[in-house]
């Protein structure tokens, strides 16, 4: 008796298989098709990182009240310093001291170049340029009946090449004054406008100094 099934072809189950196979050879093809060309590639990356910077930037502290605060702590720590020093003055007679001369024109300095970058705000910050200006004022001009005055020697690095004698007077008769009375000298009046200043400053500051 034959066995019909060596003649038996399973057409419909190896159509079926490879049928199938096509299938899913299409839809992989198909896939690749809804993907967009090189240059929607760009413009959808570039879409997505704008977006994310966008996201980024309004999470982030702002970047001028960042500049802001590092340059008012920088002045308020520039004003602290010279204050010490001419504390330091009153105790005792630096009139001679050609580092303490140095040290007084190289804050001074940096207090001239804080002053230009306090300018910057002026327009919304009138309150804490006037109260800078009548300080820096103040001491530059002092004292007021001699030709070069305090504010000439301090610009001009007294202490660092020269120690001047009009410049070793003025200091002296600074101190001197101090000793006699304290509380009405010239230091006194300039630390309460130093103070004035700082206090100013600090309540400006997004951040309480500690």
């Amino acid at each position: 008796m034959t066995d019909r099934r060596i003649d038996r072809v399973d057409r419909p189950r190896d159509e079926g298989v490879y049928s199938s196979r096509i299938q899913e050879d299409k839809k992989e093809k198909e896939k690749f098709k809804h993907l967009p060309a090189d240059k929607d590639k760009q413009i959808l990356l570039a879409t997505f990182f704008s977006y994310l910077k966008k996201m980024f930037d309004a999470f982030s502290p702002s970047k001028d009240l960042a500049g802001k605060v590092i340059d008012q702590q920088a002045i308020i720590e520039n004003l602290l310093h010279f204050k010490k020093l001419i504390e330091k003055l009153g105790k005792e007679d630096l009139s001679n001291s050609a580092d303490f001369a140095t040290e007084l024109s190289e804050v001074w300095s940096g207090l001239l170049e804080d002053f230009d970058n306090v300018g910057i705000l002026e327009r919304k910050n009138i309150k804490e340029i006037a109260t800078f200006r009548e300080m820096m004022d103040i001491i530059k001009h002092y004292p007021p009946d001699t030709e070069h005055r305090l504010g000439y020697y301090l610009l001009q690095h007294a202490g660092k090449d020269w120690l001047p004698f009009p410049f070793i007077e003025i200091l002296a008769k600074l101190h001197n004054e101090h000793k006699e009375d304290a509380k009405t000298s010239t230091l006194t009046q300039w630390i309460k406008l130093i103070d004035g200043v700082i206090n100013t400053l600090k309540k400006q500051l997004p951040f309480k100094l500690p």
